[in-house]
């Protein structure tokens, strides 16, 4: 018995003459890509039917490093971006339409190495690693056309390269400049014997670590006279070099003052009227001074907005003086200030710090606190300023357990030791 084919009704035909031309104009389309140029679309079309068509979501992952990967991957349209690390990394290679991906996998054999995601809706025509060495590149213009497309991106990879690395030298550079500011810095704050060294009747130690490469706090003791010395500490705004470059402002103006008026409100006063002028950014300083008579034990200071001192009677029993002396520096050019008295006896120790201390976080987002400074410093036993300024440092130290803090700690204890 002879079969016969079966006959389409007419709007089968129709529907198959209307799917034949959609299929016709989207290898046309295709055909039009640079990969494909100058080859007949006779040719391309048979091709291009053996591929699949890929339409791809934005944050659709295409290739994952470690995987194997058996398609060249080219983009029609829309946009997909090669990231060496992870999908969601700020660096990469943008894939344009035109462009391939995936072709370091196919000519090699090994894994991906990389993260290819779309960036916006794409379409990308996926082209089977057997149908590319059989099909595709036995036509010299594809074989030609892909190598060009490949030299493209490797020239495009090694400029990227490129600036990555020139990128990093100038990190370095920084870091290398950055240290170099972190030097001089330190160099500026007293050290050693030149704290106090020159008057026996006090021991004065301080230090300052800062949060970052260069900090904001800063500390200074220099002799008036013979029997009286100047102590100071503060905490300038902001972080990094311009805080530094505004504490050495602070400090230098701070010790012409001082040693030209040596009256505390007056010298005050002055220095804030100068930090207000020529201060585009608005920046400012808290700021305790005092001037103490190595004599008489009569230390007179004045607190711009800083924190509260702690004394301790013949060091113990730690309590906040109440100083209340004016404004920060910096802000209002008309502020004034007021000075306090406190009498020092032997073994009496004062101890001023910044903020970094009381403000230093754990891991919970506890701070250190006001009362656990002072009920730290009533417990131990203080035979002498530097063993206060370690006690401290390593409280807030294990306190913190390792947490990345966000202001500079500083300390300046004063331990009166005449008769």
């Amino acid at each position: 018995m002879q079969n016969f084919p079966l006959r389409l009704s007419t709007s089968e035909i129709i529907e198959e003459d209307r799917r034949s031309n959609a299929e016709r104009r989207r290898h046309g389309f295709i055909s039009q890509q640079s990969f494909f140029s100058g080859v007949p679309y006779s040719v391309l079309e048979p091709l291009v039917a053996l591929c699949d068509e890929l339409n791809l979501k934005p944050g659709a992952v295409l290739i994952q490093p470690g995987e194997k990967n058996r398609h060249l991957y080219l983009l029609l349209d829309g946009r997909l971006k090669a990231r060496i690390d992870k999908t969601d990394s700020e660096g990469g290679f943008p894939i344009e339409p035109g462009e391939c991906t995936g072709e370091i996998s196919v000519i090699d054999g090994e894994p991906a190495t990389a993260n290819v995601v779309a960036e916006e809706p794409s379409r990308v025509l996926a082209i089977p690693e057997g149908v590319l060495w059989q099909e595709f590149f036995k036509i010299p213009a594809i074989a030609r056309n892909f190598m060009r497309l490949f030299a493209r991106r490797f020239r495009d990879r090694n400029r990227a390269m490129q600036q990555a690395l020139e990128q990093q030298l100038r990190w370095e550079h920084l870091q290398r400049e950055l240290s170099i500011a972190q030097d001089i810095q330190a160099g500026m704050l007293p050290t050693g014997e030149s704290l106090g060294g020159r008057y026996p009747e006090v021991d004065i130690q301080a230090r300052m670590t800062p949060a970052y490469a260069v900090g904001g706090d800063f500390f200074d003791t220099f002799p008036l006279d013979d029997r009286r010395i100047c102590v100071a500490l503060g905490d300038v705004s902001g972080k990094g070099i311009p805080a530094a470059l505004f504490m050495v402002r602070t400090m230098t103006l701070l010790r012409e003052e001082m040693l030209r008026h040596r009256d505390l409100p007056t010298v005050v006063r002055n220095l804030n009227g100068k930090l207000c002028r020529d201060n585009a950014r608005c920046m400012f300083a808290t700021l305790i001074v005092g001037v103490l008579d190595v004599e008489t034990g009569s230390f007179s200071y004045i607190n711009a907005g800083h924190n509260w001192p702690v004394f301790g009677p013949g060091g113990g029993d730690f309590d906040f003086l109440d100083s209340s002396g004016g404004l920060l520096i910096g802000v209002d050019a008309n502020a004034e200030y007021e000075a306090a008295v406190q009498q020092l006896a032997r073994n009496d120790v004062l101890v001023l710090y910044s903020d970094g201390v009381t403000e230093a976080r754990n891991r919970g987002r506890e701070l250190f606190s006001d009362e656990r400074l002072r009920s730290l410093l009533s417990s131990v036993e203080i035979s002498d300023a530097e063993q206060t300024v370690r006690t401290l440092e390593s409280a807030v130290r294990e306190f913190s357990a390792g947490c990345q803090q966000s202001d500079d700690l500083t300390v300046l204890v004063v331990r009166f030791c005449a008769r």
